[in-house]
Formats: structure tokens, sequence, C-alpha cells
């Protein structure tokens, strides 16, 4: 009977304790305008030779990705005020990366 008991103070504690650690899950911080880089794509860019490597995708115009870009910033409060900052309009984003840092690549025609 003991045992039963431990057990089952055991499995409330560990459910309690996943709850809580849950509610201190590190949130992803929003974008700063120091966060967001902003690459144009030019007809002149070279991917090969350029320092800023912009995807083969978009290198032609991808109206997909252009649309899919453009509703993320939308939903993106922050990301929007670090775009205007920086004096990127919403209708010239052709496309969005997450860097590996967490930031924001943001292509522009």
């Amino acid at each position: 009977m003991k045992k039963v008991i431990a057990l089952a103070t055991l499995i409330s504690a560990s459910s309690i304790g996943g709850v809580y650690a849950q509610d201190l899950a590190p949130t992803t911080p929003a974008p700063s305008p120091s966060d967001v880089t902003v690459v144009y794509i030019t007809e002149a860019t070279d991917s090969e030779s350029s320092n800023d490597k912009i995807p083969p995708t978009l290198m032609t115009p991808n109206p997909q990705a252009a649309e899919a870009a453009q509703e993320q910033i939308q939903t993106d409060s922050n990301l929007m005020a670090a775009l205007e900052e920086k004096n990127v309009q919403l209708q010239n984003v052709a496309g969005i990366e997450t860097a590996a840092n967490g930031g924001k690549i943001v292509y522009v025609r």
C-alpha cells in the first residue's frame, strides 16, 4: 500500500513539475533592427561571387515566396517595424530566411 501511495505522489509531483517547466520555456525574442539583414536582389547580382548568398529560388521572381514572406511580415509587428526603420517597403520583399543566430534575412527586389 505504501508503494502505491508513493508512486501516486511521484506521478502527481512530476506532472505538476512538467506544467511548471512548460511555463518557463524560452520564447523567441522579437527581432530588432540589428537582427534584420536586408539583401537587395538586382539583375547584376552574381550569387557565386556575392558575399550575401541569394537562394537560387529567389534569383528569379517567385510570387509564392514573396507572398509568404509578406504575410509573415504582416503578422509580426516587430519585424514590420524593423523593416520600416530600414525603409523597406512590404511590396518589394521577395523572401525571408531565418539566420543561424535567429535573426531574419529579408531579400528585397
